[in-house]
């Protein structure tokens, strides 16, 4: 039996205390993994060889700017902090609407307000839990690195870094919070203002001319920290700062509404629309319209990106012979071509496609969660046909996304100069959607039997998996670990030949494990 819980901060703390213990786990992990990566990877003599990359715009605008990559905590800041960051602040945006808009949304906020605590102290109390488990994430994420080595000074300070990413997504979540309602609008408002800040980044980075733009955004402010580097402590009072002024601002606006109340609400009711209800098949594409539409938006504008530093690095390659040996030392030696440097952009995009399909079918186990299926499911479809409508429009969903990151990053590959037949993009793409068949099977098994969590198994597992694919090779892991990981039968198509059986045989598993799933589903009781 559970203890019982006496104070809101007590309450928010147990209700986020495992996807905290989730982030720093995988935090120290891919932190962990990094320094070793640095150190098998020659450690500073074979980095000197990297210079010319580490220098290149295109480069610095996906990485970030860093001047060399003289030690292992500097490497980690470049080869993984702009998007571990990426990763944090995302979650902590959500987690940030989570506790607050989504129990104004089922009314739980209205039983702690009206008691002896008030709207204040409750805000007060959860943006305090909210505040600390950035703390946490830093100071985990820091010990990972003085524990492998590095310098106590970068530690700490990319510790730091890593709390002001967490602190400003909770900032922002918060925020959204208070200007946006029912949580869904929220968290996509959230969502959005955290990959504008990242983008923003981007262009910043991209030259010395919008070098300025990184003070419009928390992840440039993070990068002006220099950790393991120049070390700048003046940099972090914006980066700290800046989302305590946020959170203090917030008193402000939730006094000026009313619970459950926000500057911008979704109607709760609209003109009625029949289109797309006269089916679960079509019903299941409408209700996640905005999810497929953010999703194909996202994945085409970073296809862009990819697609548009393919002759930047291309042409490092041909004139940097000590670049050419370091990536073929990483298995990356097909990068030195176009064709090669989008064969392997595409088995990046193959995390982007399976979490699209991980995500999509998970939510069916949310509308079960918040009860929205008990009246469906009495009066409507049988389970199984509920479950099959999810999974074929996710698989839309996703032939969706393929084709327009496909031409996005076509044009990307033209604007930048290189020339490329779109057939050529298409083919590179279109292979690494080998994965679908199985991740499609692993999701409906988790939704059937871990509904609550399926979304979180599922976004870990591919997380785990692709970084096991990634480093492995190079920390000359055990064929036996290699073989186990679905990653490990994508190949860099057209460089490479389709693994055609070796992913029949992955497929083959995933509909094996996606038939049992649906068979569970279609006989176990809706989740309450």
């Amino acid at each position: 039996m559970s203890r019982p819980l006496t104070t809101v901060r007590a309450a928010a703390a147990r209700e986020i205390r495992t996807g905290v213990l989730v982030v720093a786990v995988l935090l120290a992990a891919v932190v962990e993994v990094g320094l070793r990566s640095y150190v098998a990877s020659g450690g500073v003599a074979a980095m000197a060889g990297l210079e010319p990359l580490v220098q290149n715009p295109a480069v610095a605008a996906l990485y970030g700017r860093v001047a060399n990559l003289d030690n292992g905590g500097l490497f980690v800041v470049w080869k993984m902090g702009a998007f571990l960051l990426l990763a944090v602040a995302l979650w902590a945006a959500l987690t940030a609407t989570r506790l607050t808009r989504a129990h104004e949304d089922d009314g739980s906020w209205d039983v702690m307000v009206i008691g002896r605590y008030g709207r204040d102290a409750v805000l007060a109390s959860t943006t305090w839990v909210l505040l600390a488990s950035g703390a946490v994430l830093g100071a985990v994420s820091g010990l990972t690195m003085w524990l492998g080595g590095q310098a106590p000074g970068g530690s700490t300070y990319f510790a730091l870094g890593v709390v002001a990413a967490s602190w400003s997504g909770t900032s922002v979540g918060l925020l959204a919070t208070q200007l946006a309602a029912p949580r869904r609008a929220a968290s996509q408002a959230s969502l959005v203002i955290v990959v504008v800040a990242f983008f923003t980044r981007v262009v910043a980075d991209a030259s010395p001319a919008t070098l300025w733009l990184r003070d419009a955004t928390f992840f440039g402010w993070v990068e002006k920290v220099g950790a393991f580097e120049r070390s700048d402590a003046a940099a972090l009072a914006p980066a700290l700062g800046g989302p305590l002024v946020v959170c203090l601002a917030l008193w402000w606006l939730q006094g000026r509404r009313d619970v459950g109340a926000a500057l911008w609400t979704h109607a709760d009711s609209a003109p009625p629309r029949a289109r797309q209800l006269g089916s679960p098949w079509t019903f299941a594409w409408r209700e996640r319209a905005s999810v497929w539409r953010w999703w194909t938006v996202g994945l085409a504008l970073f296809g862009a990106i990819l697609g548009y530093l393919t002759h930047a690095l291309v042409s490092l390659a041909h004139t940097d012979p000590g670049y050419v040996a370091l990536l073929t030392r990483w298995g990356l030696g097909a990068m030195v071509s176009g064709v090669g440097f989008v064969a392997i952009a595409a088995v990046l995009m193959s995390v982007a496609f399976t979490m699209l399909i991980a995500s999509w079918i998970a939510s069916a186990a949310s509308d079960e969660a918040r009860g929205r299926l008990d009246v469906a499911l009495a009066t409507g479809p049988r389970r199984d046909v509920w479950l099959a409508s999810v999974v074929a429009s996710g698989l839309l969903a996703v032939t969706v996304a393929t084709l327009a990151t496909v031409l996005a990053m076509w044009w990307g590959v033209r604007v930048s100069g290189t020339p490329m037949a779109l057939s050529t993009v298409a083919e590179a793409m279109g292979s690494s959607l080998g994965l679908i068949p199985f991740m499609t099977g692993v999701a409906v098994w988790l939704v059937a039997r871990w509904a609550r969590v399926a979304f979180a198994v599922g976004a870990i597992f591919i997380l785990v998996e692709y970084v096991v694919q990634a480093l492995g090779p190079t920390l000359h892991w055990p064929a036996l670990v290699m073989a186990s990981d679905p990653f490990h039968y994508l190949r860099a198509v057209p460089v490479q030949p389709f693994n055609l059986g070796g992913l029949a045989w992955l497929s083959a598993v995933g509909l094996a494990i996606g038939a049992r799933g649906a068979w569970c589903y279609a006989r176990r009781d809706v989740v309450s």
